[in-house]
């Protein structure tokens, strides 16, 4: 199937739902009705458990006490956060099921990439919360291929620890999962620089952009944690040129076993 093909289908790749749409548009008023938001997002269980999920996983709580209501998320977290967490959040709902993919194990994936984006945000004073959406949604254009062409052979392997994957699909189609993923993203009207990175995640010097950098360091980061990679394999495959060109060079930090607290089975359950 051809990208212009692809992209044209409705049904491949979804608008988001009408609830997600009333929330945001509440949320890009002047004076947003907080109170109206939480009404909103308490009508929506699934929505409403993926936020939570997020909110916590982000440690946007400054304690040790997990965030549990709606209302206590949506004041900690202030307008823009909470806008860019409601949208990752809707994301999950959109891709409940995806045949011939472990959902939850693709989550747990997907917030270990988010946290690691994170927490690398922090350090090049980039928007975190940002950051944090564009690496849990970073795989979604892996999905929507899986739901238009099962059988194609570069979709067969687990995405997690799949290296190979967007050089195998350039092969085979001429295009891969973060052109597809892009466009995705615009069509939900995510931010554009967030869109930019994703569109550039596996060649992020070709396309100049440090939020790009950022999604493809955690990519690796989760990858090689993932395939149990340590000792010097690790260090030798470290993507130096993509660290130095955006200023990180602390090689010893992404190669940390400990750099994030992993997702566990569980919290990507509730997730997916």
């Amino acid at each position: 199937m051809k990208l212009e093909e692809l992209l044209a289908n409705d049904a491949l790749i979804p608008s988001p739902p009408e609830a997600v749409h009333r929330i945001l548009a509440e949320l890009q008023q002047d004076e947003p009705d907080m109170r109206r938001v939480n009404q909103l997002l308490a009508e929506e269980g699934g929505l409403t458990l993926r936020l939570l999920r997020l909110v916590n996983s982000a440690r946007y709580s400054p304690g040790v006490t997990p965030i549990g209501t709606v209302e206590a998320a949506t004041a900690l977290l202030g307008l823009k956060t909470t806008r860019q967490l409601v949208h990752a959040a809707a994301v999950g709902d959109a891709f409940h099921a995806v045949p011939g993919v472990n959902m939850p194990e693709f989550w747990r994936h997907g917030l270990d990439v988010a946290k690691i984006a994170h927490s690398l945000a922090g350090d090049l004073k980039l928007d975190a919360g940002i950051a944090f959406t564009a690496g849990l949604v970073h795989g979604v254009g892996d999905l929507i291929l899986k739901r238009a062409m099962p059988g194609l052979a570069s979709l067969q392997p687990a995405f997690a620890t799949d290296d190979g994957r967007y050089a195998a699909q350039k092969a085979e189609l001429g295009y891969a999962y973060p052109e597809v993923g892009a466009a995705f993203a615009a069509r939900w009207r995510f931010p554009a620089s967030l869109v930019e990175a994703i569109r550039h995640q596996c060649d992020p010097q070709d396309g100049g952009d440090t939020l790009a950098s950022v999604l493809y360091l955690s990519s690796w980061s989760a990858r090689a944690h993932e395939l149990d990679i340590a000792g010097t394999a690790l260090f030798d495959s470290f993507p130096q040129g993509v660290a130095r060109a955006i200023g990180l060079s602390d090689a010893e930090r992404l190669c940390d076993g400990q750099i994030i607290e992993w997702t566990s089975a569980d919290e990507a359950r509730d997730f997916s």
